[in-house]
């Protein structure tokens, strides 16, 4: 890799590592599609998510006093039986539709979240947002979402909601992790993002601690939707020039 793009990398990672220390989700929705068009999606998926396994593995030791256990057991063992769908996509698609899937994914639970729709409160929204979550994660590495609609659902506040998304994200950046390395998807590239990315996700990550408390939750989510929009649009004509 040249130093230019891995400086580029490092830039994204970080960034994407302070939005996801401020609001708590936002990692995987910046990282996926930006590196989707540097790298391609399979190598993006899977050094986000090996970037993004420690990054969450620290969030939830920070944060562990405010998880809230029945609901992130609920989700993570859903994610887990729809896992293996996932990696089906990851493993079985061309770069041509995996570009298109990222794209398309993001733009539409990006819509989703703007309008502010949520889902009914309960046990069945948890499983369905949580077996979502984990066929995305194995296939295009997006999941934040369907977690994100679930828990606003449930009328979380601030701090548990966070913290209840790093353990979901754990689990199942965990077990990908080791689906993705079973059928030989941990390349070099994927090396030179996690050697990187680890740093800048650090920093990313204190400086999102620091400035969280001085930002407005209002105009950064709006920011950051907007940043989430232009990513997957991105990644749609990533797919479709291609």
């Amino acid at each position: 890799m040249s130093i230019a793009l891995l400086a580029a990398i490092v830039v994204i990672i970080a960034a994407a590592a302070a939005t996801q220390s401020i609001v708590g989700f936002g990692y995987a929705l910046l990282v996926v599609p930006c590196l989707t068009v540097l790298l391609g999606p399979k190598v993006a998926v899977v050094a986000s998510t090996s970037v993004g396994t420690a990054l969450v593995a620290w969030n939830s030791v920070r944060w562990r006093r405010d998880i809230l256990w029945k609901e992130a057991v609920t989700v993570s063992v859903a994610a887990l039986c729809a896992m293996p769908i996932g990696l089906a996509v990851l493993t079985r698609a061309d770069d041509h539709t995996l570009r298109l899937i990222v794209g398309v994914t993001i733009v539409v639970f990006t819509g989703w979240l703007w309008r502010g729709l949520s889902l009914p409160r309960g046990r069945r929204t948890e499983i369905v947002a949580g077996a979502t979550s984990g066929a995305l994660a194995a296939s295009v590495g997006v999941n934040g979402p369907p977690l994100v609609i679930a828990f606003q659902a449930t009328e979380m506040p601030p701090a548990p909601f966070r913290a209840t998304l790093q353990m979901c994200f754990l689990v199942q950046a965990s077990v990908a992790l080791v689906l993705f390395w079973s059928q030989g998807l941990v390349v070099t590239d994927v090396g030179w993002v996690f050697a990187v990315g680890i740093p800048a996700a650090a920093i990313g990550a204190l400086v999102g601690d620091r400035v969280a408390p001085r930002v407005h939750e209002g105009p950064f989510r709006s920011a950051v939707l907007l940043l989430l929009a232009l990513s997957g649009v991105l990644a749609v004509a990533s797919a479709v020039w291609a």
